[in-house]
């Protein structure tokens, strides 16, 4: 496989697949450019104010008493989003379920222990938050380390 890299007059990105279009190849390489979605910022909500906040710097996302919770080392912020939908959003940003109720950055993870019960537990980058691993999510949550990091 070879790539070229051009610059273009307009600002538009143009990606063209030359060869074989019946190659297996081509349908993967199509389902990941259109994954690569990367989303910047998002708008979260304190205190009836709202917010522009990098995504980078969400540590998780939980989901509690019926809201969801976007913890971040500057506090905690709601979103208007459902979990599922900020799963599928962020995907390509580093997030991933490890539980029921909570969506971690995996950027943010700084280790990773087993606990007696099988599940694990994630500690994160600040230090002090520790996250289970639900051993549900567990496999899911490597796999996706290992792929995307």
């Amino acid at each position: 496989m070879k790539f070229t890299l051009e610059p273009a007059e307009n600002d538009e990105l143009e990606i063209i697949i030359r060869g074989d279009l019946n190659d297996p190849q081509v349908p993967k390489i199509i389902a990941a450019l259109t994954a690569a979605k990367v989303i910047s910022r998002l708008f979260l909500y304190r205190e009836e104010k709202e917010y522009l906040c990098p995504v980078s710097e969400i540590l998780y996302f939980e989901a509690m008493h019926g809201k969801i919770l976007a913890h971040t080392l500057q506090g905690t912020m709601e979103s208007r989003y459902k979990l599922y939908e900020l799963a599928d959003m962020l995907s390509g940003n580093g997030f991933v379920q490890i539980s029921k109720a909570i969506l971690v950055n995996v950027h943010d993870v700084l280790s990773v222990e087993p606990e007696f019960s099988g599940n694990y537990t994630a500690t994160l980058s600040d230090r002090k938050t520790r996250l289970t691993i639900s051993r549900k999510y567990f496999k899911p949550f490597r796999q996706y380390v290992i792929k995307e990091l």
